[in-house]
Parts: C-alpha cells; sequence; structure tokens
C-alpha cells in the first residue's frame, strides 16, 4: 500500500498513458516495417519487369521500345540517379559522325517522325487502359444515367400518356 504514489509518476511503466504510448510507438513501427516491406517487393518486382524485358528485347520477341520508360513506370526509383542512363545519352565520335549522316538522310524522308511529341503518337492503348478511360469518365456516368432515365420513362405506358397529353 505504501507504494501506489509511483503510479502517479510520469515515467511509472504501468500508468494508462505510458502503456498507449508505447503501443502507439510499437503500431507506428509495424506499420513503417509492412510499408517497408511493400516497397521492396515492389522494386523486386519492378526489377524482375525490367530484366524480363530486356531479355525479350534480347531474344528479338519483343521490339525495342524507344520511349521515357521512368515516366511509365511507378515512382519508387524517383530519386537514385543514374550516371548509365546519362553516359547512354552522349554519343561516341565515330558514332556521333555516322548518326549526324543518317538522321539527316532520314529528316528529308519523314518530317511526321520530326514532330514534336511524335514517338507517343501511334502508341497503340492497352485495353486495360481504354477500359479505365471509359469507366471512370463522369461525363459518361452522366449521360448513361440520363438515358437510363429515358429508357424507364418510355417503358412505362402511364407516364408516355401523360407526356403525349401535355404535348
Amino acid at each position: 500500500m505504501g507504494m501506489k504514489f509511483l503510479n502517479k509518476k510520469g515515467w511509472h511503466t504501468g500508468s494508462l498513458r505510458n502503456i498507449e504510448r508505447v503501443w502507439v510507438a510499437e503500431e507506428k513501427e509495424k506499420e513503417e516495417q509492412r510499408k517497408i516491406q511493400e516497397l521492396k517487393k515492389q522494386q523486386d518486382e519492378e526489377r524482375e519487369k525490367a530484366a524480363f524485358r530486356k531479355l525479350q528485347e534480347d531474344a528479338g520477341l519483343k521490339p525495342r521500345q524507344e520511349r521515357l520508360d521512368f515516366l511509365y513506370e511507378s515512382g519508387l526509383a524517383v530519386g537514385k540517379g543514374s550516371s548509365e542512363g546519362f553516359q547512354a545519352l552522349q554519343p561516341s565520335a565515330p558514332a556521333a559522325a555516322a548518326a549526324a549522316s543518317s538522321s539527316a538522310q532520314a529528316s528529308a524522308g519523314s518530317s511526321k517522325a520530326a514532330a514534336p511529341g511524335a514517338l507517343f503518337e501511334d502508341k497503340p492503348q492497352s485495353a486495360n487502359d481504354a477500359w479505365r478511360k471509359l469507366h471512370t469518365d463522369p461525363l459518361l456516368l452522366i449521360r448513361q444515367r440520363e438515358q437510363d432515365a429515358i429508357a424507364r420513362i418510355k417503358n412505362n405506358p402511364i407516364k408516355m400518356a401523360e407526356i403525349k397529353k401535355s404535348v
């Protein structure tokens, strides 16, 4: 009985306030660990996809697409500098001369490909992307509701009779 005053101390481990603080801190830690695991899993999946895509391109099964892949991927690797990408953009001296002569011939043949954004115009849309755009369009949903309401009125003979009387 002489130790009850300890529960009133701010540092006591048995006080409900301190137990709650510990529990909240543990929950935050668990949530952070779960997020870290999820990010690691996503990074591993992205690496596997990139490796698989590279294998397909090397084998010739899938044509190599000249586009900015980092725009299409998730933002997990954002902020990680890559000297590999920078070096790939810098042409070597003999390759630059050959590329200049071939690009002069190619530009004379096709002016459409030289237009800004021309690489992105002819890209076919995937079925999933088209479905998502179609089914998440709010204007389409409004028009579908309007058409459903009109169809219900047309199928209701009493409403149609009222409309004919008013007109």
